[in-house]
């Protein structure tokens, strides 16, 4: 390996460590400047099965990342050391995080149109990209086309991605887009002439939330695939918290719009989407 080539690996190793780290700081800096609209809009709710989801979404990922974190920060390793157990866990971690995050983005699409094939829908179609990215990126279809040195990994402890965790963010890009889709079309056809303040911020923070991933997941196709293996790390956080931080503002959102419509109008004047069947709801979601 060149002094070159030697420094510019150094150089991925070391952007994919900042990169993991600051976001994990990101995450707790979002943490702290939301905890108060937390406590005053969810923390005296009753548990239900949405604030069970949210609580996973919003909390997990300080585990999940912190694993990342410590991985990151590791600079000894020690002979006959195995860490395929540890990232192992840590990627269930990254994508129960991300699970959550999409179950909270399902239950609002359900609660504006409540239909027993759209809810199959949406809990088959994500499960087979799911299980689709997952098979394909147990295969060697994705060849490393760079030309950078071979690296020793023994015992899986180097702070080192995979080229074929592309086809996880194939399958997310993918899935936000018909989930884009699907909102737009059930904006401008079920609800074209009856939006009420709470049902606009409810379809343009879901319209952004999903933008946001599609942008994330085309940014994380390409750190994947063109820069050498050592900078593939770099896309692990990112994901993760950028799922956490939007879908948790997005029920902040939700529920301080929902206050100040009650605040300045009486229930019957707000425009109702209905939430079950035989009752109407205002998209509240009892978290």
């Amino acid at each position: 390996m060149s002094r070159a080539t030697a420094l510019y690996v150094d150089a991925g190793l070391q952007a994919s460590k900042y990169c993991n780290v600051a976001t994990f700081a990101i995450l707790v800096f979002d943490y702290c400047i939301t905890l108060e609209a937390e406590s005053q809009w969810v923390w005296h709710r009753k548990w239900t099965f949405v604030r069970c989801i949210f609580t996973i979404s919003r909390y997990l990922p300080f585990f999940a990342i912190g694993m990342t974190f410590a991985a990151a920060l590791r600079t000894q390793y020690y002979p006959g050391e195995s860490c395929v157990k540890f990232g192992q866990a840590s990627n269930v971690l990254h994508i129960i995080c991300l699970l959550a995050a999409e179950g909270l983005l399902i239950t609002r699409i359900y609660a504006s149109w409540p239909s027993k094939r759209l809810l199959t829908f949406l809990l088959v179609f994500p499960m087979v990209c799911f299980v689709g990215s997952y098979i394909l990126s147990d295969t060697s279809l994705i060849l490393d086309l760079t030309t950078t040195t071979h690296l020793p990994n023994p015992g899986g402890c180097l702070f080192v991605g995979g080229r074929n965790n592309i086809f996880e963010y194939i399958a997310l890009l993918l899935y936000e887009l018909v989930l884009l889709c699907l909102m737009l079309f059930i904006r401008f056809r079920r609800y074209k002439h009856t939006v009420g303040p709470l049902q606009e911020t409810f379809f343009n923070d879901s319209v952004r939330y999903m933008i946001c991933i599609m942008i994330m997941s085309s940014i994380s196709i390409i750190l994947t695939m063109i820069p050498p293996i050592t900078w593939v790390s770099i896309t692990d956080s990112p994901q993760i918290v950028i799922h956490s931080v939007l879908a948790s503002r997005i029920l902040f959102n939700l529920r301080d719009s929902e206050g100040h419509s009650r605040n300045h109008t009486t229930l019957g004047e707000e425009s109702q989407m209905q939430f079950k069947e035989g009752q109407l709801s205002t998209l509240r979601f009892e978290v």
